[in-house]
């Protein structure tokens, strides 16, 4: 195996170009093509179609096979190295979406204390999405999650520590009598999270299945803001119950007519990660909230 053919062959695919890939790597163009017909004479098969015009060129069905293999191959080359530098970092990068994190850390902060492991954690705090991304690219080691979705990957296993529910929610003086209907919930004034939460993608999903459009007076990345916001009277808006946990000031809007998925909260790591006593000793804990 020569992982350097794979690292062509997959700009290849992307480029669809011999001589761009070959100014990407900074090598000759018959570089490429020996490196391709490496491939083709160790598996037996014709892996591209060539095509007559801009030197392009398309994958054969053995090529877009290939490729599957190799975009996995080139992953796991890529975690060895992750790896080998968390373990001598000795600290566990861990991904701590906010909302999440205000839910699931008080928690488990006492265990973590007793345990001495507050220190061993190099929290880095984003959205569920960017975090997932960054597990799967091995960016982190292991992250708390809020989605919608339980995850399909094969290298990925999770603990599930809450199943909840969203919300649509205004201040507690707010009146919300007239709310009968989806069309008037959202004609009313919207203080949303932003377009790379969970919350925004399961509004849009709602905005298509029932083809509404909500007004919205504002938008942020805090959801503390949000919920300041909202408590002033400023706006309704959409959230995880999660986030409304004793907090007072708030009401929920209820509406019999509008089904809404479940909100998971998980702990999600690789699960080829092997670990040293400190990663044992997280993933214990976070495993059973």
């Amino acid at each position: 195996m020569n992982l350097k053919d794979y690292q062509y062959f997959k700009k290849l695919s992307e480029l669809k170009n011999f001589s761009d890939t070959a100014s990407f790597f900074g090598v000759s163009q018959p570089t490429i093509t020996y490196s391709l017909k490496r491939l083709e004479d160790t598996y037996g098969l014709s892996l591209v179609k060539r095509k007559s015009f801009a030197n392009s060129l398309s994958l054969t069905y053995a090529g877009r096979q290939l490729l599957m293999h190799i975009d996995r191959i080139l992953l796991e080359n890529d975690l060895i190295s992750d790896d080998m530098e968390r373990i001598k970092r000795e600290k566990i990068v861990m991904g701590w979406p906010p909302i999440i994190t205000n839910y699931v850390i008080p928690k488990v902060f006492d265990r973590l204390r007793d345990a001495d492991l507050l220190n061993s954690i190099i929290p880095i705090a984003d959205g569920s999405g960017e975090l997932l991304d960054k597990l799967k690219n091995g960016e982190i080691d292991l992250s708390l999650l809020g989605t919608t979705i339980l995850p399909q990957e094969n290298h990925l296993d999770y603990q599930l520590i809450k199943e909840r529910h969203f919300k649509f929610i205004a201040a507690a003086d707010r009146d919300v009598s007239k709310v009968k209907t989806i069309e008037d919930l959202f004609a009313e004034d919207f203080i949303s999270l932003n377009e790379g939460s969970v919350h925004n993608l399961v509004l849009q999903r709602m905005i298509e299945r029932y083809n509404v459009t909500p007004h919205t007076l504002f938008q942020t990345s805090d959801y503390r803001l949000m919920l300041s916001l909202v408590k002033e009277n400023k706006g309704i808006s959409f959230v995880t119950e999660t986030a409304i946990q004793g907090v007072s000031g708030i009401q929920e809007i209820k509406l019999s007519d509008i089904q809404l998925p479940p909100f998971y909260i998980l702990f999600v790591y690789r699960h080829n990660m092997v670990g040293n006593e400190t990663l044992a000793q997280l993933m214990h804990i976070f495993k059973n909230i």
